[in-house]
């Protein structure tokens, strides 16, 4: 037996070997003869299906075969079948229900609407009726379907019932011995009015096209039974209740959740106190890092206040940006355009060259022959504020400075108690841009220039809101390149004037 298993594992499919392992050796009349023999014999059962599935994607070796279950097996998933005790509840779905059988079924969520989206897309296709388009009016500008997708609509309609028909001919057959239907309506008696009206005027054919849930096939079948006394209570006898040979028990419950699901465990003597005070624990337990529930796993070094580059590169991506109109015979001048402009020049000027005003206008025009800059930021960039900055003590420093970062982008992980204080021993990614620095051999100058604009009485004020940014950027700086900040500080154009934070 063996050696005929072997010459067969070489040249036939894991599906076909495993049943003939089952049908040579008796497998399932032996199991099936044990005390628990049910739930054996649904375990080799459900392993033929495991087998099944695994080859459903095309032909597979036994080797194959038995590395997949290796697989399975390390990761913790389980393979068993439906070995139950007695008196359990299986819970799955329709589909997977085809071809098995149960003493009782509950067949829930009848009030689930059909899914008809295929039907209204723009453009519908058949095989059979072509294309269906819309007709646009251009006079009364109006779009309404045409003919042919009215046709192909009905027709994609028509077969979706038709699938949900044969779903629920599936779901009702798995019952043995007892089927219990679930329908929710918060209008009950609304839908049963007109449901009664319907069945004395409409034709089945009808009827039946225009459900809208596979509670609707349900409700009209049990609108015309005569057992049917609740529903007639609530919309009224449609006068086509017939006797059927198998009766119906049909009920209607009515209330909320709550009141359905109140339960009084301190009046219920089988219920231990050991077991109420272990669910009133159960119940009351509360999280102790609630906090960092609510904390995010990343942080801008500018806080979400800033240029919109900091937040590019918090998301990794580049954000769509509003559109922004201006205003005619009126030039745009500060803001977050002019912020990005100068932004811009100091990022891809050549810092050796500025050694004029000239010179700055010059590397202003070739930023933008090069189209490293637009001719509307090149126009908002004050060229004599930019040589302003180049002729103080920290912008003559960057003239001769060899190692020079611009524009740096950062991404390190901090303590999160620096930015909230509940955060414990969380950790926050820490993400940013900065603007400039200089890497001495003896520590680090961060420089973060400003376009906001200050006065002499506001400039404190407006520093110190930006204080922690910079801070976070000497930081992330003294982590990166092991080595100390020198100094930090905050550069306004409006007053051409430094402010150290550190």
């Amino acid at each position: 037996l063996l050696n005929r298993l072997r010459q067969m594992a070489r040249i036939s499919s894991v599906t076909e070997l495993l049943s003939a392992v089952y049908t040579e050796t008796g497998l399932l009349s032996i199991y099936s003869a044990f005390p628990d023999g049910e739930g054996r014999l649904n375990n080799l059962q459900t392993f033929y299906q495991l087998v099944s599935n695994f080859e459903n994607s095309g032909p597979k070796e036994l080797m194959q075969l038995l590395d997949f279950i290796a697989s399975a097996k390390e990761r913790g998933l389980s393979i068993a079948g439906n070995m139950q005790d007695k008196g359990a509840v299986t819970i799955m779905s329709i589909h997977k229900s085809k071809g098995l059988e149960f003493p009782v079924v509950f067949l829930c969520g009848l009030s689930r609407r059909f899914n008809q989206e295929s039907a209204r897309a723009q453009v519908l296709c058949d095989k059979d009726l072509g294309l269906g388009l819309c007709c646009v009016d251009t006079k009364l500008r109006a779009r309404y379907p045409n003919i042919a997708k009215r046709a192909i609509g009905l027709k994609i309609i028509k077969e979706g019932l038709s699938e949900e028909l044969r779903v629920l001919y599936v779901a009702m057959t798995r019952a043995r011995d007892r089927l219990i239907m679930t329908y929710a309506d918060k209008n009950l008696d609304a839908t049963l009015q007109d449901m009664a009206m319907r069945l004395e005027m409409s034709s089945p054919e009808l009827l039946c096209i225009e459900a809208g849930c596979p509670g609707d096939w349900i409700l009209q079948t049990a609108m015309q039974k005569t057992e049917a006394g609740a529903l007639f209570a609530l919309g009224g006898n449609p006068g086509c209740a017939k006797v059927s040979a198998c009766p119906w028990d049909i009920s209607v419950v009515s209330g909320s959740v709550r009141d359905m699901c109140a339960f009084d465990y301190e009046d219920d003597a089988s219920v231990p106190a050991q077991m109420i005070e272990k669910l009133r624990r159960s119940m009351s337990f509360t999280y102790v890092h609630t906090a960092a529930t609510a904390m995010p796993s990343k942080l801008t070094a500018t806080q979400l206040k800033g240029r919109e580059l900091d937040k590019e590169i918090a998301e990794g991506t580049r954000q769509e940006k509003e559109p922004e109109f201006r205003i005619p015979n009126r030039t745009v001048t500060k803001g977050k355009t002019y912020g990005n402009a100068i932004h811009a020049v100091m990022q891809y000027i050549h810092i050796p060259a500025c050694t004029s005003e000239d010179n700055v206008r010059k590397e202003i025009e070739r930023m933008v022959q090069e189209k490293l800059i637009s001719r509307e930021q090149a126009e908002m960039a004050d060229a004599s504020g930019i040589y302003a900055f180049f002729r103080t003590p920290i912008g003559e420093k960057l003239l001769s400075s060899s190692n020079i970062l611009r524009e740096f982008k950062f991404s390190v992980l901090d303590d999160a108690i620096k930015y909230y204080p509940d955060a414990g021993n969380e950790k926050v990614l820490l993400q940013g841009v900065v603007d400039c620095a200089i890497v001495d051999d003896d520590g680090i100058t961060v420089l973060d220039f400003k376009t906001d604009r200050v006065t002499e009485e506001t400039l404190s004020q407006t520093a110190e809101q930006y204080k922690t940014q910079v801070q976070a950027y000497a930081s992330a700086l003294t982590r990166i390149y092991q080595k100390p900040v020198k100094s930090a500080c905050l550069y306004f154009f409006a007053l051409n004037c430094f402010v150290e934070v550190i």
